[in-house]
């Protein structure tokens, strides 16, 4: 298992750039937590929403307030999570943009905002009306830079990279914001709870990550941006291939027209008057639409009368009949084409004016890339691209602050490598192409067992050596 887990790492550089990910992330949740709050819970925050001994709100047993807190709080996401599943089900799609949106936009200026905020009150003087002034400027630019460049990302055609830059920096913030909220002994036992919920939404029948995993496919590909990060941006080629395999079921009239138009992209740069190249176009062109005609450019290429021979008739009317069936048999034929393209469409660049060879051009492209439109579920079931959702970056920093409270940072340093440890272990020994495998709970149980581990060491040799 090692072996093949460490085989994995080294060949997989998506596997790599993941782990580097969720360093960075923890990295920099452990920045936020202890350089500008010194890990210290807010009060008033806690007080309005959770039980705890240091206010008069309590049971007055601080595991029983943690179990508590953490049970709310997971009540509280599962109801969340199936109103949203109801949206889905429901097709209520733009409620369901419109809520991503709303809570990407909160993060990007709200939660980004009082962090930066809180950095620039502890360094200036607030008591003076100069320095309180240059706290808010100092607070609104960066905000706005961060805002303008998160919706770049989130919801233009922002680069993979920016993306992952701002799924990590916001997961940290996210882990901040919770470390803050939730009381002393409350954070372990959401974390706990959070790795069962975790298992039934992924897991379950009817769990709401599987449902909606199901209805994927009535969404695009780019909704992933609010819920995912990508290791490698195989959006654009994810479900290619069911594309290409559906253009073999292409009907015979999109099969001619394909043809038609490579054989005009290829030979469209040579010269116009080439006796080859408008001889075959001209027979693609009137296999197509024989009443197309012709022009002065481009004479048209006689082709086989329909071999009709009626002993009956003298030659005359032999030659007539002979016409007269392949009028007939032309005018189906551009009948049944003529819903796919007029005969203008296969007129090489020469023959028409070069407005018009664009338009039929681009008109060419926009049905091509219609064919192979890329749904969430295409990218979810590429098997290729390594992806986490955000909820594993949020709970994963939430660990680390959580374990950096303790104050001992031999800890803290085990608990990073449990949580690294698990997650490598999840996504090559556990993970399938087939199903969706959760990157929660295994990441956790070692890193809460790590962390306790070392610090129960620790704690012994220091007892030890005094």
């Amino acid at each position: 298992m090692l072996r093949s887990m460490l085989t994995e790492l080294r060949r997989s550089s998506q596997l790599q750039w993941t782990l580097f990910s969720v360093v960075v992330n923890m990295s920099l949740t452990l920045a936020i937590w202890i350089g500008i709050y010194h890990m210290e819970v807010n009060s008033e925050l806690s007080k309005m929403y959770f039980l705890d001994d240091s206010f008069n709100w309590t049971t007055g047993n601080p595991a029983l307030d943690g179990l508590i807190n953490g049970f709310c709080t997971i009540l509280v996401l599962g109801c969340v999570s199936f109103v949203m599943l109801a949206f889905v089900l429901y097709d209520f799609r733009r409620i369901v943009k419109a809520w991503l949106t709303f809570s990407c936009l909160l993060i990007l200026f709200g939660v980004s905002g009082q962090t930066i905020y809180d950095l620039f009150s502890q360094i200036l003087d607030q008591n003076d009306e100069n320095q309180f002034i240059l706290t808010v400027a100092l607070t609104v630019i960066p905000t706005v830079v961060y805002g303008c460049l998160g919706i770049y990302a989130f919801l233009a055609n922002g680069s993979l990279l920016l993306h992952q830059f701002f799924v990590v920096s916001n997961c940290s913030l996210i882990a901040v914001f919770y470390l803050r909220a939730f009381p002393k002994h409350t954070t372990w036992f959401v974390l706990w709870t959070v790795l069962f919920w975790d298992l039934f939404a992924v897991l379950a029948p009817m769990g709401p990550l599987k449902k909606v995993q199901e209805k994927a496919s009535d969404y695009s590909n780019n909704i992933l941006k609010f819920l995912m990060f990508a290791a490698e941006d195989k959006r654009e080629s994810a479900g290619m291939d069911m594309a290409q395999d559906s253009q073999e079921n292409l009907n015979d009239e999109r099969k001619l027209r394909k043809d038609v138009k490579e054989l005009i992209q290829l030979y469209s740069k040579q010269d116009e008057k080439d006796d080859e190249f408008l001889q075959k176009i001209r027979q693609r062109r009137n296999a197509i639409n024989p009443d197309s005609g012709s022009t002065a450019h481009s004479p048209m290429v006689t082709t086989e009368p329909s071999p009709i021979v009626l002993k009956e008739k003298n030659s005359d009317e032999e030659l007539s009949d002979d016409e007269s069936d392949t009028t007939e048999s032309s005018s189906e034929s551009s009948t049944s084409s003529e819903s796919v393209f007029s005969s203008s469409d296969v007129s090489t660049a020469a023959e028409c004016a070069p407005e018009e060879w664009n338009e039929l051009i681009h008109q060419q492209n926009d049905f091509d890339q219609n064919d192979a439109t890329v749904t969430a579920a295409d990218a979810l079931n590429d098997g290729e691209t390594v992806r986490l959702g955000f909820g594993d970056f949020v709970f994963y920093s939430l660990l680390i602050g959580q374990a950096a409270t303790g104050g001992c940072p031999i800890s803290v340093a085990f608990a990073a490598f449990g949580i690294l440890f698990g997650l490598i272990a999840t996504l090559t020994v556990l993970s399938s192409e087939e199903s969706t495998t959760p990157a929660l709970p295994l990441p956790v149980i070692c890193g809460t067992f790590c962390y306790f581990v070392s610090r129960f060491l620790v704690d012994s040799i220091q007892e030890f050596r005094v």
